[in-house]
């Protein structure tokens, strides 16, 4: 059918695209918009309907267009599946496969009919490389992916944001990743300081900026890829299948970190708080204050678990703690925290705990230990209680020192460690999900586990004080 430029009655408004551009193309950055130097290569790949056009339309056409929708789909146009969208309006066809100059959909979407789609707002429509998709995949034949059926609904299969993003890091050159990860570091790194200038030492997973010297910065690399192997025990493949490396930011002084916080994260934070992490972001990342303030050489631990040639009343709140330590449990910490719903206690607890393995002569450990036996002399179950309801008693201090325990209790218990990873996997669910997720991997009800935890609590570190 001959294309025109008058307005059709089958797509009268589109749900507004506020989307980001991720969710609108793949591999989906913002360089897509702009024209990305290796979009050409990118254009060579074969076309999918669950990859390059499912998303699109869920983002921006499925909600307006569909027959569930009060007051049913906009101009009798239903896109909730691949056979309905083929199908187009009673009155025509608004795919013509192999034909893009004739397919109405693309007309609008590019504004070569009127009205242009997606309505709403300033009424920008998509990006230009959404388009090209689309526009690809009508010429390609407008086939549906070997395997789907064309009466499920597209929002069963359309690909995620984050399956775009990997799909997306797969397809680049190791080196062009480690490129963009050290980039988002130094423009996050800029908001909290403009004036310094951070060096970058990459790992097999991590890539640190900041102003240490270069063999501390590389000593700290090298002891945090390390833990690769600890994490994925702890948490099983799916705690560690980061799809870029992690961002290690170090800043030698507070001013700068909580500067980091605040713009980066928007939040303003706790005088004790050293660290931060999230993994849930595009180029994800921990942030932490260098125990030494940026000097050269790291704490040695004396055998009583302070540094030598300082004193326990003279320390700064990190200082008996290596920068390894450090940011290995602020990337513990965010790898729970990035899994779900998982609750406080569970990421505080597996980050100290984790990092206990790395510098087990710490202060710190024997300071969280002294904190839960302290709760445990005056009361294990509700001090503890409120720490896995998260309720408005429970301080961060408590939660973590309680989770530590918690979390050590398990991995010292032979018979519950090696199903911890199944219990991390449930307890992402949410943290009212604890006394299902206890009963299917330990067989205990929640009781049990409090009254075995504080039992251990009170023997173990009880004898160690």
């Amino acid at each position: 059918m001959p294309a025109t430029r008058r307005p059709r009655a089958w797509i009268g408004s589109l749900l507004v695209a506020v989307l980001a551009i991720q969710v609108l193309v793949r591999p989906g950055l913002a360089q897509d918009a702009k024209g990305s130097g290796d979009a050409a290569s990118r254009a060579e790949a074969p076309i999918s309907f669950r990859m390059d056009v499912a998303p699109i339309l869920v983002a921006n056409c499925v909600g307006c267009h569909s027959e569930n929708r009060p007051g049913k789909a906009r101009g009798k146009l239903d896109l909730t599946t691949f056979a309905k969208l083929m199908q187009g309006t009673p009155e025509e066809k608004v795919i013509a496969p192999g034909n893009p100059g004739e397919s109405h959909l693309v007309l609008r979407i590019k504004g070569d009919e009127e009205p242009r789609m997606p309505q709403g707002g300033n009424n920008a429509g998509l990006a230009e490389a959404a388009i090209a998709r689309i526009e690809r995949w009508v010429k390609a034949g407008a086939l549906l992916d070997p395997g789907l059926d064309p009466k499920s609904p597209i929002a069963g299969y359309a690909a995620s944001p984050e399956q775009l993003r990997r799909d997306e890091l797969a397809r680049m050159d190791p080196r062009e990743r480690d490129a963009r990860v050290e980039a988002a570091g130094r423009s996050r790194w800029k908001q909290a300081n403009p004036g310094l200038k951070p060096e970058a030492a990459t790992g097999e997973y991590v890539a640190l900026l900041g102003t240490l010297p270069a063999d501390r910065a590389a000593a700290a690399v090298k002891a945090v890829d390390a833990q690769q192997a600890h994490l994925k025990r702890l948490l099983g493949p799916a705690g560690v299948d980061w799809p870029e490396k992690i961002g290690l930011y170090v800043f030698n002084d507070r001013k700068d970190f909580v500067e980091f916080v605040r713009t980066v994260e928007n939040r303003e934070i706790e005088s004790d708080v050293v660290s931060t992490g999230n993994l849930r972001v595009a180029h994800p990342y921990v942030a932490v204050i260098d125990p030494l303030g940026g000097r050269k050489e790291e704490p040695v631990t004396a055998r009583r678990g302070r540094p030598r040639g300082k004193r326990a009343d003279d320390r700064d709140v990190a200082s008996d703690r290596t920068l390894g330590g450090l940011l290995t449990e602020a990337l513990g910490d965010a790898s729970v925290a990035a899994r779900g719903k998982s609750p406080r206690w569970l990421a505080a607890g597996t980050g100290a705990f984790l990092a206990s393995q790395l510098e087990p002569r710490s202060p710190y450990y024997q300071r969280l230990r002294a904190a839960a036996l302290a709760k445990y002399r005056k009361g294990w179950t509700t001090p503890t209680a409120e720490v896995l309801d998260e309720g408005d008693q429970a301080t961060e201090a408590d939660t973590r020192a309680i989770g530590f325990a918690l979390v050590e209790a398990i991995q010292r218990t032979p018979a519950m460690r090696g199903s911890f990873p199944a219990f991390a996997e449930g307890m992402a669910k949410g943290k009212d999900k604890l006394a299902d997720t206890l009963r299917d991997v330990f067989q205990l009800s929640r009781e049990e586990f409090l009254g075995m935890t504080g039992d251990w609590v009170g023997r173990t570190y009880g004898g160690i004080q």
